[in-house]
């Protein structure tokens, strides 16, 4: 199920569009929202005529042939940069690998570009308390944004922040179909949660920030989930370490 919302151009408050949306929340519904949804309601978005470019990003957008700009954004938001390609750098925010660190172009207004959720796991899980106090009902939430995945056509959902359920299921040591031990399996929840939800809302004019997942079992908590939780050391990353090789 989706949620229709007005387009917003400007701060707004997250809780009070939910629950005046119309849409009848239940106890253990799973809440998938689109993160440029939850960066608009917090003001992550910049005005890209307000930026002062440095030599560096001067620098890497010659190299890479890129807007200096959004160079300049890209270093200031990503926690490190691998390599780049014409148009993007490849950066890691939070711990996750993300072209431009996440910056992006649509759905805001001509001029402008969104921002990731400064704080996304603070957003979730305030979002969660809300919903709990107020409502008095347990949800999770994702807060998701489409990613393209390695040798693939086209996007798919992953998940920037969790709250309410363990987003990673640990499964080593269970036995498959035929007794072999699992030894280095481990259960994306949140990630495959994302994908659905981003399947359900569609990439472009469709308005519909919001998808709700139901009668889907997850393993439920109350403690407060980071970055730690869903993100691999590169050193450990097959992908990561396969390249550098």
């Amino acid at each position: 199920m989706t949620i229709s919302l007005p387009v917003k151009k400007s701060r707004f408050d997250l809780f009070d569009s939910l629950i005046h949306s119309g849409f009848r929340f239940r106890e253990n519904d799973i809440l998938v929202l689109s993160s440029k949804f939850v960066s608009m309601s917090e003001g992550s978005v910049v005005n890209l005529n307000k930026i002062k470019v440095s030599k560096k990003a001067q620098n890497l957008a010659f190299k890479y042939h890129m807007d200096a700009k959004i160079a300049e954004l890209t270093l200031r938001e990503s926690d490190y940069i691998y390599k780049g390609i014409p148009g993007f750098l490849l950066a890691v925010k939070d711990g996750m690998m993300a072209p431009n660190a996440g910056i992006d172009k649509s759905n805001v207004p001509s001029g402008f570009v969104i921002l990731y959720p400064q704080e996304p796991f603070k957003s979730a899980e305030n979002l969660r308390l809300k919903f709990l106090v107020n409502l008095g009902i347990k949800v999770g939430v994702v807060i998701a944004d489409s990613r393209l995945m390695p040798t693939r056509i086209g996007t798919t959902g992953v998940a920037i922040a969790i709250a309410g359920f363990e987003p990673v299921e640990d499964q080593r040591g269970k036995k498959d179909l035929f007794g072999n031990v699992m030894r280095v399996t481990f259960r994306a929840v949140a990630d495959s949660l994302a994908s659905m939800g981003v399947a359900m809302m569609g990439e472009t004019d469709e308005s519909t920030p919001v998808a709700v997942i139901r009668h889907i079992k997850v393993i439920a908590t109350n403690r407060r989930l980071s970055s730690h939780d869903i993100v691999v050391d590169p050193v450990q990353d097959i992908y990561v370490r396969g390249l550098e090789r």
